[in-house]
């Protein structure tokens, strides 16, 4: 084991996220990575289902390991993920699971990887493409954030969302579920060391699950809440327009913007709680066998 390897795992393990996860760094080079996520019951859903944004987190953490290298980072630069997209093939039920990252393309500030998260036997169970960036900061007159901002305000909430926000990966994560009804979902997500990333910061992982989770509210709040339905996520596609300030929680804004039978696309869009900043914005789709 290199020095560089081992360096960079202890960065990596460093970050609050990723030990809250549990996230390990098993193999890293220049072109590949491998993490592996051992089963825990604070990262599941209720039948120790792996929640989808633990699949999301690793995608985004293995795309960003890859990006900027075994090397510390260089303080000039800034590294963030600008495009994210997600397709859930299987279910993880109570097992590890292991997240290989490729690197297709390097250019001069953006990085390509495609990341595959496998069971134990090596059964894909998601596969994400992933857009990143390491380049020194953009210059003021080179940035524009016309994101407009939502008209969803706290509102009705169906008794048995509290039952889901109850589960262990939303629990743990901090999320409150403010609004819930007509193809509407209001999800909160706080800053704490349990959802932070380097410099304190909301983790980019953290804000794609809770984007994975917005979108899965609104559409519950078409069929109604029951939990004999089957549900789950297909695949979410999240763009980060800026990075959460230090210390802001978050606040996810979701719609329901069509349903075609057992299937829903929602838009959500995630604000800083505080500013009203836009951080992230992109679509969920999600699935609710009735």
């Amino acid at each position: 084991m290199s020095d560089s390897f081992s360096a960079a795992a202890a960065r990596f393990a460093a970050v609050p996220y990723h030990a809250h996860l549990g996230m390990v760094v098993d193999e890293l080079d220049a072109e590949t990575v491998r993490l592996r996520i051992p089963f825990a019951e604070v990262n599941a859903n209720p039948g120790r289902a792996l929640h989808g944004g633990v699949y999301a987190s690793a995608i985004d953490a293995a795309a960003a390991l890859l990006a900027r290298g075994l090397e510390p980072a260089d303080a000039a630069l800034e590294g963030r993920t600008l495009d994210l997209a997600v397709s859930y093939l299987a279910a993880a039920i109570g097992c590890d699971v292991f997240a290989e990252g490729l690197v297709l393309r390097r250019g001069k500030e953006l990085a390509f990887v495609e990341v595959t998260v496998r069971d134990e036997a090596g059964r894909a169970l998601a596969r994400g493409l992933v857009t990143h960036r390491l380049a020194p900061p953009a210059p003021q007159d080179r940035v524009r954030l016309d994101v407009p901002p939502s008209d969803l305000v706290p509102g009705e909430v169906p008794k048995l969302a509290r039952a889901i926000q109850s589960a262990p990966f939303m629990a743990t994560r901090g999320m409150n579920i403010a609004l819930m009804h007509g193809g509407r979902a209001l999800v909160e997500m706080p800053s704490i060391e349990a959802n932070a990333g380097e410099g304190g910061v909301l983790h980019e992982g953290a804000v794609a699950a809770l984007l994975d989770t917005a979108g899965a509210m609104a559409s519950w709040s078409v069929t109604g809440v029951d939990l004999r339905y089957k549900a789950s996520t297909p695949a979410i596609h999240v763009s980060f327009h800026a990075p959460a300030a230090a210390g802001e929680g978050v606040v996810a804004h979701a719609r329901t913007l069509s349903r075609t039978n057992e299937s829903f696309l929602n838009a959500v869009t995630v604000y800083g709680a505080a500013s009203g900043r836009a951080v992230a914005s992109g679509s969920v789709t999600y699935r609710i066998v009735t």
